[in-house]
């Protein structure tokens, strides 16, 4: 898996893997509660019911991911979700850049994080085995999906040991900077690199990746005459 055919398939699938979670997903995940106290939010409130409405959100957004990406493709879907969690970071920056303070410092706040859950679970989180599963043929799909997996996990400890280190020495703002510069490389990643396999053959998609990154070309009826 690490020499041709294959490194490129390799690669990309490591490179997604560590993306899905190096963008902050878990950081939000684990400590919302303080991000929300952070923001102005007290009691209760910010402790249970907020991040309890986000994670109903983001159950929303895996159940219309699952219901057009055969309809739209996978690459639409994976990138509006990566852009909608740029678009999150930019209102988390502001929020905290600003101190924003009183009722729409809290909106503002609140919708960021939702924002955020949304675009990570209607791309990143519905999308990213699928292209695990369809990049290597069958003998090697395990283990595609083992080294994805290690990967991600291995971006999810840098997330869980530093995220709160972040959050004291470069602010709310600082850390959603750093979340959102990694978003942006992922949406270089995926934009450049991972192809629209709707509608394609297992076999076919092998071929995109022993081909170097490029569909094999279509062989036209005038090419089988004699």
């Amino acid at each position: 898996m690490v020499r041709r055919p294959y490194l490129r398939a390799t690669l990309f699938v490591i490179a997604l893997g560590f993306l899905v979670q190096i963008t902050g997903i878990n950081a939000i995940i684990y400590y919302s509660p303080r991000l929300f106290a952070a923001m102005g939010f007290a009691g209760y409130f910010a402790m249970l019911a907020l991040p309890a409405m986000v994670q109903v959100a983001g159950l929303a957004a895996v159940c219309a991911s699952l219901f057009l990406v055969d309809r739209l493709g996978r690459r639409p879907i994976l990138l509006s979700g990566i852009a909608t969690m740029i678009t999150a970071d930019a209102v988390l920056i502001t929020v905290f850049a600003n101190d924003s303070d009183g009722g729409t410092g809290l909106v503002l706040g609140f919708a960021g994080v939702l924002l955020f859950i949304i675009g990570f679970n209607f791309g990143f989180g519905s999308l990213v085995w699928v292209y695990a599963a369809e990049s290597f043929p069958s003998r090697l799909r395990s283990m595609g999906s083992s080294l994805m997996l290690t990967s991600t996990l291995t971006a999810n400890a840098i997330v869980a040991a530093f995220s709160l280190t972040m959050l004291r020495v470069l602010g709310g703002a600082g850390v959603f900077a750093v979340f959102g510069t990694f978003a942006v490389v992922a949406f270089v990643v995926v934009y450049r690199f991972a192809p629209e396999t709707k509608g394609r053959k297992l076999e076919e998609i092998r071929h995109f990746w022993e081909n170097g990154g490029r569909w094999p070309a279509e062989r036209s009826p005038a090419a089988d005459e004699p």
